[in-house]
């Protein structure tokens, strides 16, 4: 495990802190924040401006299709905890990618 400090992961970096920043909101259930929202906005535009970085579709746009279901507030409260602890566990995924990343690289 080494850490280059290249511009790339620096902005990385700043990706990653954004969604660790939004998997405490998150854990607060502060559902109707917009920063879950923006962090998976901005992971799909690091990974898509990026080569050789990417990240599984599927747990990117399945996170981001659990964040914008999140957002309605007529959902029971059973039901909310369970797409928040979906969405939550794919953003710690994403960072768990992500920072192995950085530090391989």
């Amino acid at each position: 495990m080494e850490f280059n400090a290249t511009s790339t992961n620096i902005t990385e970096l700043l990706v990653v802190v954004l969604v660790i920043f939004s998997v405490i909101l998150l854990m607060r259930k502060r559902y109707d924040s917009n920063l879950p929202l923006l962090s998976y906005i901005a992971v799909i535009a690091f990974t898509n401006a990026v080569e050789g970085r990417s990240l599984n579709p599927f747990l990117l746009y399945g996170g981001l299709g659990l964040a914008l279901v999140l957002r309605f507030e007529f959902m029971g409260t059973g039901f909310a905890k369970a797409v928040a602890y979906l969405a939550t566990g794919s953003l710690c995924v994403i960072t768990w990618i992500m920072m192995s990343d950085v530090l391989s690289s």
